[in-house]
């Protein structure tokens, strides 16, 4: 008798470890679901950086810069374009001043960047600052050779202007260290008045591979290259039958039109847009 209660004692305790363990186990699991839902539910938060409340872009340079060419429905050539385009894609007030002055060589620019003052205002608010230079030193180099210039002649000019280059950034760095520059390269509009200069189309490529050079030991400052945008494979024989190329000012054949300025704001923009990084956020 003492036997079988023993054995009933035991059976009880048993059940009650194997039922307390059960209802653990169960109750653990239960409980670690739940965890794991509410864990699933909390998802971290993604910071989201603010954007600027407006935009303000500075343009410096020649004549591509002041827009010589443009079409009278929309001027002020690629900086009236860029504006927009900045604005309409990411929603942001934006705002240019436009210090392009036709005919002025790099020597020129400079001592506009050193003694204008509204320049001097505009400079350190810049969040974007774009620069065209060098076609009027090659301009200059081509009246006083000819007929005459030679590759070899490029090729010494630009050693001198990459100097004058890299002093016209550094003076643009000391009004505003942080803003991108977007260096705007020259572009060969003579294919078909330099057909007697042998290896031009290779001495504009190097003219503009030094320029980007120089660019490159500025931070943030970005080259934009326009050196065969506007003689496409599909036109050159057309251009050289008729003269006229059809992105370009008919009254100079140097400039670009309305068209040219469209697609020279287009590789701007290109650059703009995947360095926004760089002037878009505060």
């Amino acid at each position: 008798m003492k036997k079988k209660s023993i054995w009933i004692i035991v059976i009880i305790i048993l059940l009650i470890a194997v039922s307390g363990g059960t209802y653990y186990f169960v109750h653990n699991n239960e409980q670690q679901v739940v965890e794991t839902k509410t864990a699933k539910k909390t998802k971290p938060k993604i910071k989201v950086i603010p954007k600027k409340k407006s935009i303000d872009i500075v343009a410096v340079g020649d004549s591509l810069t002041q827009g010589v060419g443009d079409s009278k429905s929309v001027g002020g050539g690629y900086v009236t374009r860029l504006t927009k385009k900045v604005q309409d894609k990411y929603d942001v007030k934006t705002q240019s001043h436009n210090y392009g002055v036709s005919g002025d060589t790099s020597s020129q620019i400079m001592t506009r960047i050193k003694n204008d003052k509204k320049m001097h205002q505009d400079l350190p608010k810049a969040d974007i600052i774009t620069v065209t230079v060098g076609g009027n030193d090659f301009m200059h180099l081509l009246q006083r050779k000819g007929l005459d210039l030679t590759a070899g002649d490029i090729a010494d000019e630009q050693v001198q202007f990459d100097k004058r280059l890299t002093q016209l950034l550094t003076d643009l760095r000391g009004y505003n260290k942080t803003a991108p520059i977007y260096l705007i390269g020259i572009y060969n509009p003579f294919s078909i008045y330099l057909s007697n200069v042998k290896n031009a189309k290779t001495a504009f490529i190097n003219w503009n591979k030094a320029s980007a050079k120089v660019a490159s030991n500025f931070n943030d400052t970005h080259f934009v290259d326009i050196n065969n945008l506007y003689q496409p494979k599909n036109i050159k024989k057309k251009v050289q039958k008729t003269g006229v190329n059809p992105y370009l000012y008919k009254k100079d054949h140097f400039h670009p039109n309305g068209t040219g300025y469209d697609m020279m704001t287009e590789k701007i923009f290109e650059q703009v847009n995947g360095t926004k990084k760089e002037w878009l956020y505060k």
